[in-house]
């Protein structure tokens, strides 16, 4: 799926895609220059502004048009050479298009998941403490994988570097060599079970670990596969949308969320649009829990 142009999220009016007057910044990263098992995340972004134009703009949950706050899509940061350029490249876009300056919410869709460790990088510049809240199925704690340090695996162990504050929730794997060497960080996990049996325990559990400001990823594959089938390595045993929206709606209530992703999207083909739709979703909830903050 290639881009065109004219797509973008809701394919709104003009009045509402201004960038200059637009809060929420949806910018495009088709990258997955480190996969290790199955390809086509670099398919996502497309997919999922395909998908927006069928969302209704008036979310059912907030009561709220958040469009009305502006949604400019950005073109998308395209792939460099090395992992190391790619790394680089998304940087200094971030960093020129100043989108974590006061008014703006920006909202990145990979590509693979190691995208998230130079938007880190730009955020933690503006924000001297600044918490990463990761909803994912795989602590992506390695030193290093294939494609080295600036593995999607490894992209976990490049935020810890920049901030002591990372938050992991839906973490359902995890290497000997993660266990090992980030012994601190894999016993703060807060696992689909917890939120399972204990949904008020783990959402304080949550909620207690976020400091300052707060970045949000989600690598789709924290949800359980019968929701989000579309995904590179689909593990059993995640966590439902309910969950999810919920433990969002209170961090954004609660905290203050500068920016956020939504990675790993794998779009299957065909009329299996179900991953690629709930991504969509979750990007106008996001903008939406934004909203309505902001509002209140």
């Amino acid at each position: 799926m290639s881009y065109t142009p004219s797509q973008t999220f809701f394919q709104l009016d003009p009045e509402y895609t201004d960038p200059k007057a637009a809060r929420y910044h949806v910018v495009p990263v088709p990258y997955e220059g480190t996969v290790c098992f199955l390809r086509g995340t670099a398919q996502g972004p497309a997919a999922i502004l395909d998908v927006s134009e069928q969302m209704e703009y008036f979310d059912e949950e907030t009561l709220q048009e958040y469009f009305r706050a502006g949604i400019a899509t950005h073109p998308p940061i395209l792939s460099a050479k090395t992992p190391q350029l790619q790394m680089k490249r998304i940087y200094e876009t971030v960093k020129k298009l100043d989108l974590f300056s006061k008014n703006r919410f920006p909202i990145f869709l990979g590509g693979e998941h190691s995208i998230t460790a130079p938007i880190v990088k730009a955020a933690r510049e503006r924000y001297e403490e600044l918490t990463v809240l990761q909803i994912d199925a795989h602590a992506d704690l390695r030193h290093e994988f294939t494609g080295g340090v600036h593995s999607h695996a490894a992209v976990m162990r490049r935020v810890l570097e920049m901030t002591p504050h990372l938050v992991q929730v839906g973490i359902r794997s995890f290497s000997v060599e993660e266990y090992q060497q980030c012994p601190e960080q894999i016993r703060r996990i807060v696992t689909p079970k917890m939120v399972q049996d204990d949904f008020q325990f783990a959402l304080d559990r949550i909620l207690y670990g976020l400091k300052g400001h707060v970045y949000i990823t989600i690598d789709m594959d924290g949800f359980d596969p019968s929701f989000a089938p579309g995904v590179g390595t689909p593990e059993p045993g995640g966590l439902s949308w309910r969950q999810v929206t919920a433990i969002l709606k209170r961090v954004f209530q609660e905290k203050q969320v500068i920016g956020a992703d939504l990675v790993e999207t794998m779009p299957l083909g065909g009329e299996n649009i179900i991953t690629e739709f709930l991504a969509a979703r979750l990007v106008g909830k996001l903008m939406a829990y934004d909203y309505a903050k902001r509002d209140s």
